[in-house]
């Protein structure tokens, strides 16, 4: 008669199950980072492909309007018109006036409401991005627009960029990519600028009452003639 053989099933020990559990929060711990960076990449990648789609939109209304350029924003009968809805039909597309590491930082229908007729059609709800207001004029302070002849150095003049609209107007940067802003420039490339956080704020523009706060940084010496400042503003000479 033969003997019966039998079998058994070793399991793991409590000591291997927690070391192979260490070894995995070890390896998440490590991955987690590179993945969200992976991430912030992809988002700024389309960010700068957004601003890059307005530097040629940009371009081909200055070529339709004699040499100038669009105004930030003005009064256009009784409704504002701003720049992103006067170059709307170049663009065509309302979803790149949103950065996607901050696709609802400003919402200009409610910015306007209340004044007058409000923000005019064809004004895309949201908006990420700021404008040069010594390119792109401020039209209620009663400035002329810009023309393509006062750019003597386009290679180092910011046109847009990540950014936000406070209370007096001024349009400071936003760091929305790993303390970098995005900005396209007058010759339409587009590039990553380091920026520093300071630790003052100051109120988002709303006519219709007190806007939620803004975080103001610093451009650093990458931004060339815009080093030191809070928004990007002025025409390199």
């Amino acid at each position: 008669m033969k003997a019966s053989i039998r079998h058994t099933q070793r399991g793991f020990t409590l000591i291997e199950l927690l070391v192979v559990i260490a070894i995995i929060a070890i390896l998440a711990a490590i991955l987690f980072p590179v993945f969200a960076q992976a991430r912030e990449k992809a988002r700024q990648a389309s960010c700068q492909s957004n601003l890059k789609q307005y530097a040629t939109a940009t371009a081909m209304y200055v070529q339709d309007y004699d040499e100038t350029f669009p105004m930030a924003s003005y009064l256009d009968g009784r409704c504002v018109a701003t720049f992103y809805s006067v170059v709307q039909p170049y663009v065509k597309n309302h979803a790149i006036t949103q950065c996607p590491s901050a696709p609802t930082a400003m919402d200009i229908p409610t910015m306007f409401a209340g004044y007058l007729a409000g923000s005019c059609p064809n004004t895309p709800k949201y908006n990420s991005y700021s404008t040069n207001l010594d390119l792109f004029t401020n039209g209620f302070a009663g400035l002329a627009p810009a023309s393509m002849a006062s750019i003597a150095l386009p290679a180092d003049t910011i046109a847009i960029y990540d950014g936000d609209v406070i209370a007096n107007q001024n349009q400071p940067v936003q760091a929305r990519h790993t303390s970098n802003f995005d900005a396209v420039f007058a010759d339409g490339h587009v590039k990553a600028v380091q920026c520093t956080e300071t630790t003052t704020t100051a109120t988002q523009f709303s006519t219709t009452g007190v806007g939620r706060a803004v975080k103001l940084y610093l451009i650093g010496s990458a931004g060339g003639f815009y080093a030191g400042k809070n928004e990007a503003r002025g025409i390199p000479r």
